[in-house]
């Protein structure tokens, strides 16, 4: 570190647990994090979200997501009917616009994973993994916005399930007819 200035490392586990990672600064331990290392299986869903101490921290929600559409139309043209025997329509649809959002369930949370998860409701970034799973490039992440229960503390469980409900970027199905 021979600049002023932020430094971001991504420290990647092997082993599920806890681990700790000490930050020095010229030979001085300058902070250190905590790192809860969960279960990970194929089909997960991965968050990446900014806490409130300024770390990004990453979060995996089980195989089991749903994804729902709400379409709407763009709009229409008319179509020049040239025979009656023949013609389907007089007007013809553009496109569509439509809202995606998807289901996302973790379960078995703890009180200290559910303390840091807690941040993801008023994080500024939030990212949704859509890689293959062998890169971690810029282009594998979407920026999204999250919502949910709330909840950053249960009263009576120590462990328990987490649903947030992702809403993905708009996009459109324009049609070149």
């Amino acid at each position: 570190m021979s600049e002023i200035g932020y430094y971001r490392y991504k420290v990647i586990p092997i082993n599920k647990g806890v681990l700790t990672v000490a930050f020095y600064i010229n030979g001085c331990l300058a902070s250190t994090a905590t790192i809860i290392t969960r279960e990970f299986c194929a089909n997960f869903r991965i968050l990446k979200y900014l806490d409130g101490s300024g770390r990004y921290r990453f979060f995996p929600f089980n195989q089991k997501w749903q994804q729902m559409d709400k379409p709407s139309l763009i709009g229409s043209v008319n179509n020049f009917i040239t025979s009656i025997l023949d013609s389907q329509t007089d007007a013809k649809n553009i496109g569509y616009k439509n809202n995606r959002s998807i289901t996302l369930t973790a379960g078995n949370v703890s009180i200290d994973e559910l303390d840091k998860l807690s941040d993801i409701y008023t994080s500024p970034r939030v990212y949704l993994y859509t890689g293959d799973g062998t890169n971690d490039r810029v282009q594998d992440w979407i920026l999204v916005t999250i919502t949910g229960d709330g909840v950053g503390r249960r009263k009576n469980n120590q462990f328990g399930k987490v649903t947030i409900e992702v809403k993905l970027p708009e996009y459109y199905s324009v049609n070149k007819n």
